[in-house]
């Protein structure tokens, strides 16, 4: 069986994959024509000649057979992100060339829109209507900390804990009714936990303030 033969259903399988967003091109080096052509972008056809798509391909191969990704344009100008692949035969010799082209307009338009709800999603976490939740704040203070010491958190220990509960406590979290509760359950302590270490970080504040 031929490398064409053999490259005829990974070429229908990647297209699968990406039904509509991937173009596959399996190229015949020897007859220099389009052999397999799956997901057409362009009025091209199987048989058609090769030589405008693939010119001197081997001027940028690189030394694991493959050139890319690189930038083109479709027909129909669209964007496209390519690669290809240089198949060999069994003596070494170039047999064919798989090329592969995704087209990178929808994936702007996601890149942008998810750009967008980010800048809506910073906007709103700066307000005063989050700042003024205690809840929210208790929130980003715990999420902010598990960040800064890059732990997670099944791995809190009491010292973490009396790191996040003395930034409560700058941030005047515990003044608000029923935070002890709200805190103590975030925290995976008890009541009784939370007020120790309340306590503890009141205490190494305390000579801190007397200086």
């Amino acid at each position: 069986m031929s490398s064409l033969e053999l490259l005829t259903p990974v070429c229908h399988a990647i297209a699968a994959l990406f039904p509509g967003q991937v173009e596959v091109v399996l190229h015949d080096l020897k007859s220099q024509r389009i052999a397999v052509l799956v997901n057409a972008m362009s009025p091209r056809k199987p048989g058609d000649d090769s030589l405008t798509d693939i010119g001197d391909f081997q001027a940028n191969l690189t030394a694991d057979d493959t050139i890319g990704p690189y930038l083109k344009s479709n027909s129909d100008g669209a964007k496209l992100r390519s690669v290809s692949a240089l198949i060999r035969d069994d003596t070494g010799a170039p047999a064919a060339l798989l090329c592969m082209n995704l087209r990178v307009d929808a994936l702007e338009a996601a890149k942008n829109l998810l750009a967008q709800l980010t800048s809506t999603a910073q906007d709103i976490n700066d307000s005063a209507f989050i700042k003024n939740d205690w809840r929210e704040v208790t929130n980003a203070i715990i999420a902010a900390t598990l960040k800064e010491l890059k732990i997670s958190f099944n791995q809190l220990r009491r010292s973490e804990r009396q790191v996040i509960v003395s930034r409560l406590l700058a941030a005047d979290v515990f003044a608000a009714r029923g935070s002890a509760d709200f805190v103590a359950e975030a925290l995976g302590i008890s009541r009784a936990s939370l007020y120790s270490l309340i306590k503890q970080c009141r205490a190494s504040a305390a000579p801190a303030e007397r200086a």
